[in-house]
């Protein structure tokens, strides 16, 4: 009978790429930090906490919140969260 081998988990990471990706197709983390890229190519990462406060600043006629965020470039996001961080939002 032929052994079997198992792949570590260190070795799956690197395959798989990560936890999974949202509706819209961000991929994200296991610890749940979205790597955002815009139209441009431009990216950036989100921690978990952030995704969720910006997915709740979005509303439109039609209720997709991520929808409205994948509209957004990265660079006014990362104008938008620094506001958030400075409390000014």
């Amino acid at each position: 009978m032929s052994e079997i081998e198992r792949i570590s988990d260190e070795a799956l990471e690197e395959v798989s790429g990560g936890a999974g990706v949202t509706k819209w197709g961000f991929p994200y983390d296991d610890k749940g930090t979205v790597t955002y890229t815009d139209k441009t190519g431009a990216s950036m990462k989100i921690n978990a906490a952030d995704w969720k406060w910006l997915l709740g600043q979005y509303h439109g006629s039609i209720n997709d919140p991520e929808y409205y965020l994948s509209t957004v470039p990265t660079h006014d996001l990362s104008i938008i969260l620094n506001e958030h961080h400075q409390g000014k939002r």
